[in-house]
């Protein structure tokens, strides 16, 4: 009997201005259960307004039965939790193991400030991204990591119809600009020789991780790859075709940032030096690291941190104790900086295409 009077009630009553003031949007279901709500009270209303009318000023304890309206929506029980979104997001795009690690401290954080991501509003994202920047967490981060983390997650669960609005849409914490002290984020020549000399005198790699120095950084400055893609190389990604050899870097290796497969040729000078010879001696399986360490399965949530990226970490800690001690310089990526740096001296326009040489330490040393 209702059915036909809804819409009467909506627009005698005016509800739809009076959720839009609130900041209120309900799907059809709800908006049904509260046209139904809103009946009695309306008709209560115009009562009342026909007491005022004829003289009748009593006071009307009609209001004083309803619980006071804070500004956000009480639900009985099936909350959504922030951490609820986390997990179902990390289900349904399978993201890598890296961006879990990263965002996973982002929601722990968002679970134990809010009980519902439903009810966060943008004033709340805001004082919380505010009050996330400290002595040891500069804006940046908070910006690049954090903030970063909540919106693409809420976005998902808009996109998802999971969520009405994107709390963290437009929020920004105010950055103050850094001096630049650096001109360039690559390597100097000298500092180019200096850790590919090193390398070098490893000679023939007496243990994985020897195995690692002596060819991960040779492997960079020659492709542009970045240091991550290069440290879960394995044997079988090391292809020859036709007479080029090539390293295959495949999401099927480890977590690309492309998530897409591509060849890059080896240069000749590697080959020289014993690469291939180094590549056979490990059979098909990583090159740089025991696969037996990546056995067994880890919480999806909290994903084992995979083989590879440890020892990237170490490389990083091997370029430094070399004399690379400047903060703003990264010890892995700058590689990338320095390969783009002598491809555009030379020209070439692109990544990762260029066969130019970098300068190598006096004396060859396979």
């Amino acid at each position: 009997m209702l059915e036909g009077i809804r819409p009467q009630i909506a627009d005698e009553a005016k509800t739809a201005q009076f959720l839009a003031s609130k900041d209120v949007v309900l799907n059809t279901e709800a908006q049904v259960l509260f046209l139904d709500c809103v009946l009695p009270e309306f008709i209560a209303a115009i009562l009342r307004l026909e007491q005022l009318a004829g003289g009748n000023y009593e006071a009307d304890e009609r209001p004083s039965q309803f619980p006071k309206y804070d500004g956000r929506t009480v639900r009985p029980g099936n909350s959504m939790t922030p951490w609820a979104l986390f997990d179902a997001w990390a289900k349904a795009t399978q993201p890598a193991a890296s961006t879990v690690n990263r965002w996973r401290s982002v929601f722990l954080d968002l679970d134990k400030r809010f009980s519902d991501a439903r009810d966060i509003t943008e004033a709340d994202a805001r004082e919380w991204a505010r009050k996330l920047v400290t002595p040891d967490r500069i804006p940046v981060t908070v910006n690049d990591v954090w903030v970063t983390a909540a919106r693409t997650i809420f976005g998902w669960a808009v996109g998802e119809r999971m969520l009405t609005q994107n709390p963290f849409e437009n929020v920004r914490v105010t950055e103050s600009k850094k001096a630049q002290l650096r001109e360039t984020k690559a390597f100097t020549l000298e500092k180019t020789a200096t850790i590919l000399r090193a390398a070098c005198a490893i000679g023939a790699p007496k243990t994985i991780f020897q195995g690692a120095i002596r060819w991960v950084p040779w492997l960079c400055a020659y492709s542009g790859a970045r240091v991550g893609e290069v440290t879960q190389l394995r044997g079988i990604d090391i292809q020859q075709r036709r007479q080029v050899h090539a390293m295959l870097f495949t999401p099927a290796a480890g977590p690309m940032k492309t998530r897409k497969p591509r060849a890059v040729p080896i240069h000749e000078h590697l080959i020289e030096q014993g690469f291939i010879e180094f590549v056979k001696t490990r059979g098909e399986g990583p090159l740089f690291y025991e696969p037996a360490d990546e056995d067994g399965q880890s919480d999806p949530l909290n994903p084992r941190r995979p083989r590879s990226v440890s020892v990237r970490s170490r490389l990083a800690e091997w370029v430094r104790k070399q004399g690379v001690t400047d903060k703003e310089l990264s010890p892995n990526h700058a590689w990338r900086h320095t390969f783009k740096q002598i491809a555009d001296r030379v020209g070439i326009s692109g990544v990762c295409r260029t066969t130019h040489r970098p300068q190598a330490p006096h004396g060859r040393s396979g």
